[in-house]
């Protein structure tokens, strides 16, 4: 099987692990609930602004999307609004807890929500109360400037490598927080309401906010555009792919050989975005960077493994390249794992950094 062979060392800041996400389940926040029950029960205006957040979550959880509105006592506030009174909720719990439901918080008549998936360039999986909190102020201060909520709210600059020999990324961090954790990256709209979201669904049951709360803004298991979870042809190949595994086999296990079985099965062909699907390169045992993807991705959702699509401009040998690479969530970890290139290993893909990375999708718009 001929497939380019490009020279060997993986962008490391991209391959980085974030041992803070939980490893079974990622819409559980870090923080273990108090063995005592405890229940919040609105009496004003902002708690049942509260209880509305904590329901949109559960419509997240069900549907892997925040709703397009709430009802907050007869009233039907856009995402926009509910999401900035989420924000300005989050800063007064915390300033007020005795007394934050007295005053009623101020709901912009007029607020738009941004949606950027492909900024989504942040680097960690969980995020402290403390840095929520500072995203939600730069949000809502954005969102009150423009009539809009932000697409992303950015925590630091990365400044891309010259080509050579040491191509990683270089990190510049804005905004030191307590827990010392330097955050990185643009934290994007999807990502951030439903970090707010989760948060609030938290405070609801448990009377206080968690430490820290997951910043997925989705489960990555669903099916989308081009990735046919639930097809025979994508079941089989999951099938075939995990057949030599033992039943009591792990999620790592079951990625590493779905991702052996891309890497060998299938062919990398030259040409631009996707024009198969996942249903159709498995049928065809090849397809360009998209398309391979799109059924590697298809697989491991079809396995109940997280996996989403990353895009950048790589260097490789023959210069650089837009490319569209999985990464895989299992053993605690995102895993880079690159099905176009024989000489990968997962984890190892073999093109030499990004000249831009352009960040990562749940699904892949082109």
């Amino acid at each position: 099987m001929k497939k380019f062979a490009f020279i060997l060392l993986a962008c490391a800041s991209l391959i980085a692990a974030c041992a803070c996400q939980p490893k079974q389940n990622p819409d559980q926040p870090e923080d273990k609930p108090d063995d005592t029950p405890k229940e919040f029960v609105a009496k004003r205006y902002n708690g049942f602004f509260v209880e509305e957040l904590a329901k949109a979550y559960e419509t997240f959880v069900e549907k892997d999307e925040l709703p397009a509105s709430v009802n907050v006592e007869g009233i039907l506030y856009g995402k926009g609004q509910y999401m900035a009174a989420a924000c300005a909720l989050l800063r007064k719990i915390q300033e007020d807890p005795e007394h934050w439901e007295d005053e009623e918080v101020d709901v912009p008549v007029r607020m738009t929500w941004g949606s950027a998936e492909g900024n989504n360039t942040f680097e960690q999986d969980s995020i402290s109360i403390e840095a929520l909190t500072w995203a939600a102020d730069k949000a809502l201060a954005y969102g009150i400037k423009n009539g809009s909520m932000p697409n992303y709210v950015s925590f630091g600059t990365i400044t891309c490598p010259s080509r050579g020999a040491d191509s990683t990324f270089t990190y510049t961090y804005d905004t030191p927080f307590k827990d010392q954790v330097k955050y990185i990256g643009n934290f994007i709209s999807r990502d951030y309401g439903a970090a707010l979201c989760r948060a609030f669904h938290y405070y609801k049951h448990n009377l206080k906010f968690p430490g820290k709360v997951c910043t997925w803004g989705s489960d990555y298991l669903r099916k989308v555009t081009n990735c046919d979870i639930d097809d025979p042809v994508v079941i089989a190949a999951k099938d075939a792919a995990l057949s030599k595994l033992p039943e009591n086999a792990t999620d790592l296990q079951k990625a590493k050989a779905i991702f052996e079985y891309a890497r060998d099965e299938w062919e990398w062909e030259d040409y631009a975005n996707t024009h198969k699907g996942s249903v159709k390169t498995i049928q065809a045992k090849g397809g360009n960077c998209c398309d391979l993807t799109h059924a590697t991705l298809a697989m491991c959702r079809a396995a109940g493994i997280p996996a989403r699509y990353m895009h950048g401009q790589c260097y490789f040998s023959s210069g650089v390249i837009g490319h569209v690479i999985p990464e895989i969530w299992a053993g605690g970890r995102w895993w880079v794992s690159d099905p176009s290139n024989n000489s990968a290993t997962m984890g190892h893909p073999t093109w030499k950094g990004m000249n831009k990375f352009n960040g990562r999708y749940k699904t892949l718009p082109f």
